[in-house]
């Protein structure tokens, strides 16, 4: 049995979640009744705040490669473990468009963290999206997954 702790986009939530409450207490701290937050407190808010707008700024950079990926096409984005598109702008958040299910085989599945589907006038194209290189990859293959990446969305 291999015990995983999960993908590292879980693990870095989760670590952050925990150190942003942790040391949020330490900025209670003080004497005299004034708080005074000592480096530590800093440090953690600071690594809490940079992990909150990496996560916020992943939306921009969806959106923004999505419309100049699909060229005027009609796209649609997906998360690929529901099979669901994408129903509100913040549901492609970093801390909230990634699979728990991705980066290990389970009865030869592999799902991908979000997919892109775009109807260029050529041909349909998928595109994952990588949130380690924070980019859409096209998928070469698409109709050799055993999970299929065609059918999360329909693009308008």
């Amino acid at each position: 049995m291999v015990l995983s702790l999960g993908s590292d986009t879980q693990i870095l939530h989760g670590v952050t979640l925990t150190t942003a409450v942790a040391v949020s207490f330490l900025n209670w701290s003080g004497s005299g009744g004034q708080p005074q937050p000592s480096l530590v407190a800093k440090i953690g808010i600071s690594i809490g705040t940079i992990a909150a707008l990496w996560s916020l700024l992943t939306v921009p950079m969806i959106l923004v490669q999505a419309h100049f990926i699909a060229d005027g096409a009609p796209y649609c984005i997906a998360e690929h473990s529901k099979n669901a598109p994408i129903e509100a702008v913040r549901d492609l958040r970093g801390f909230s468009f990634y699979t728990t299910a991705t980066g290990y085989k389970s009865t030869s599945k592999w799902y991908f963290h979000g997919l892109m589907i775009v109807d260029h006038p050529d041909a349909q194209r998928v595109y994952n999206w990588s949130p380690g290189r924070w980019r859409f990859d096209l998928v070469e293959r698409p109709d050799a997954m055993l999970v299929s990446v065609r059918n999360v969305c329909v693009p308008s």
